[in-house]
């Protein structure tokens, strides 16, 4: 990584604090950064990372540094290292595309599951919150790593809460399973930073996804709330594609 991109990071790193909306806490923004850096290759796959290179090259602490790492060792895109520090996974594209489509299925079913049990007052009012602000950070101004993190945290209380509430627990036991690899973590959010506007339009696309899933599932439609489901779950890796036309 050469000393311009370097510093281009640590004033993304910086200006990213200056969000007022679900503002991130310095590890969410640490994560955030360094995700997309694995994703579109500015961090290569085998490249040794640090907890002391990365804290110099973002400008921030050790500690937010260290959750960072730890997140991203348990999302699968980095692998304990033998001494200090962590190696950079390969990322197999289809092994993850295999994997995407087993994480379709099982949250489909667990959106039928849920629509037939019907949705309690709590469960309710936790999905309207993760939309309400999904749509407002889609409207903001903040900055992009801001508004992806603050995103993702909204992406994951939609689709946590659809899991745990469905009825059945062998749903997230088997969805666990899958999430040793890269961007398989319930709610992951990977975004290009080099197209913000397509990648913003995939936003619009996922929030009006979870409009329809819950729209189903108010209304007691297992069908239409597990086919959405399954398209959403699929999005990831899928839209990714289409968008990139």
């Amino acid at each position: 990584m050469n000393q311009d991109g370097g510093a281009a990071v640590r004033r993304e790193a910086t200006d990213s604090a200056a969000g007022n909306l679900d503002t991130p806490t310095s590890d969410q923004r640490a994560l955030a950064i360094l995700r997309r850096m694995i994703v579109d290759g500015s961090i290569v796959p085998g490249e040794k990372v640090t907890e002391v290179g990365i804290a110099a090259l973002l400008d921030m602490s050790r500690t937010p540094v260290r959750l960072a790492l730890k997140t991203l060792e348990v999302e699968g895109f980095i692998r304990k290292r033998d001494g200090r520090g962590y190696t950079v996974v390969q990322i197999e594209l289809e092994d993850v595309s295999k994997a995407y489509e087993v994480r379709g299925v099982l949250e489909g079913l667990a959106a039928k599951l849920l629509a037939h049990k019907g949705l309690g007052e709590d469960v309710e009012r936790k999905l309207s919150r993760s939309i309400a602000t999904s749509e407002r950070i889609i409207a903001s101004d903040i900055p992009y790593e801001d508004r992806i993190e603050a995103y993702q945290k909204a992406n994951t209380l939609f689709h946590e809460t659809i899991m745990h509430s469905c009825g059945n627990d062998y749903l997230p036991f088997t969805l666990a399973k899958l999430e040793s690899l890269p961007m398989l973590k319930i709610g992951s959010v990977a975004f290009n930073r080099k197209n913000v506007e397509r990648e913003l339009l995939r936003l619009t696309v996922g929030h009006t996804q979870h409009m329809i899933v819950f729209d189903a599932l108010k209304s007691g439609d297992g069908q239409r709330a597990e086919a959405m489901m399954r398209e959403h779950a699929n999005a990831t890796l899928g839209y990714a594609e289409l968008f990139a036309l």
